[in-house]
């Protein structure tokens, strides 16, 4: 006999979860399903290991989507307070870096250990190794089907599925086919906070080196984003907190759009203003210091050979040279030609369009009883706890609404 439940959650990450404890805590049978043999392995590499639950500066204003209106109204009725006292609730103690909350264990195992915990209290049925292969939405319930035959029956459906980000801990992108055969529209999905690809001798000869930077993406021209934090030189071009905080804006360019004018703009002295770095550098070229030793005590003594090679050869001009050299330290530019791949993006740009959402039960204005949340909508945050606050707020009204519409 097929195994029939209230709701059935697809996805066993933080919005699957969540969606089935809501469920299940709103008197209703549920189950989760998941292609994983084990739930919520991605949220076990969250936060490097540690799980950045959440951020106590959780805005909607923070977040890009196609439709702003139900990020606003999901975090209006469940934001930061709400998800500190849900894990609060399960026994999870919370603490903040002054603006990042964290498990007080330091271990993301612990988020994950208290949902397990939850999930057995409220009896959930766990189908691991489940691909759910097709959804059909009969009369009176979902006829879900995986690629090896198995099926259960749902009245209700929520579609957690997550986006292509870290594909080898179950977020494979599968989930936005199911979405799209029950006539969704799909934002098209692409990496997102993300290394970038750059040919340039600088980053060859810089590679392993880390230092404090400014980046801005140019998209044909025009500034589309700006972060400063860390610049990580590598073999294929750039990483760090502050190449990722604006890789969005050059994967949505080149990857969504096909865009080929697109330029990082680095500051490789953020702390120092320019007419400072001029006068020093000035100083340094009257008092006929080396080429290799100009930056010396500035940057990284790795970048000595670097920077004189951008020195012109022969009589030169103290002045104009110093002139010459703080613009190339304060504004050097990098044409980008990639981002790495999915295995390496931290997050999902695109979706399911999240116009088709509605914005007070996150069901689809398509598909009766049909509810969509976390990762798998168009909706996208800034790293620091933004995303996953999406997963768990999202998860919890999705499941929440899934229950009470069921007479």
């Amino acid at each position: 006999m097929t195994p029939r439940f209230d709701v059935a959650a697809i996805g066993g990450g933080p919005a699957g979860l969540t969606s089935a404890i809501a469920a299940a805590r709103n008197g209703r049978t549920a189950a989760i399903v998941d292609r994983m043999p084990r739930l919520g392995k991605k949220i076990l590499v969250t936060g490097g290991g540690r799980c950045n639950l959440g951020n106590e500066r959780l805005s909607a204003a923070a977040f890009s989507s196609t439709n702003p209106g139900l990020v606003a109204s999901v975090l209006d009725r469940f934001g930061t307070d709400e998800i500190v006292r849900f894990f609060e609730g399960l026994g999870l103690r919370i603490v903040s870096d002054g603006e990042r909350l964290y498990p007080s264990t330091n271990q993301a195992a612990s988020v994950l250990k208290v949902l397990e915990i939850e999930i057995r209290r409220r009896a959930i049925e766990i189908f691991p190794g489940f691909e759910t292969a097709s959804v059909d939405p009969a009369e009176s319930a979902f006829i879900l089907q995986s690629v090896d035959g198995r099926k259960i029956e749902a009245r209700a459906v929520v579609l957690a599925g997550g986006g292509r980000s870290y594909p080898a801990l179950g977020s494979d992108g599968s989930a936005y086919e199911l979405a799209r055969e029950l006539g969704h529209r799909l934002i098209e999905p692409v990496p997102s906070c993300v290394p970038l690809l750059v040919r340039d001798r600088m980053c060859h000869f810089l590679q392993g080196q880390k230092i404090r930077a400014r980046a801005e993406a140019v998209i044909d021209g025009r500034a589309a984003a700006a972060a400063e934090g860390d610049l990580l030189f590598t073999d294929y071009g750039l990483s760090g907190t502050a190449v990722l905080d604006v890789s969005t804006a050059f994967s949505i360019a080149l990857h969504r759009e096909k865009r080929t004018e697109a330029v990082l703009k680095l500051d490789l002295l953020p702390g120092m203003e320019e007419e400072k770095l001029k006068a020093e550098l000035a100083r340094r070229l009257k008092g006929r210091w080396e080429d290799a030793e100009l930056v010396s005590g500035l940057l990284p003594e790795k970048f000595g050979k670097t920077v004189a090679g951008w020195l012109p050869a022969g009589p030169r001009s103290a002045e104009k040279t110093a002139v010459a050299l703080a613009a190339a330290l304060k504004d050097r530019r990098l044409a980008v030609h990639g981002t790495r791949g999915w295995n390496e993006a931290e997050f999902t740009s695109g979706g399911v369009d999240a116009s088709e959402i509605d914005p007070e039960r996150l069901e689809s204005k398509l598909v009766r009883r049909m509810f969509l949340a976390g990762e798998i909508c168009d909706v996208q945050g800034p790293r620091g706890g933004y995303n996953l606050s999406w997963a768990w707020a999202s998860g919890t009204l999705a499941g929440r609404a899934a229950a009470s519409g069921l007479a």
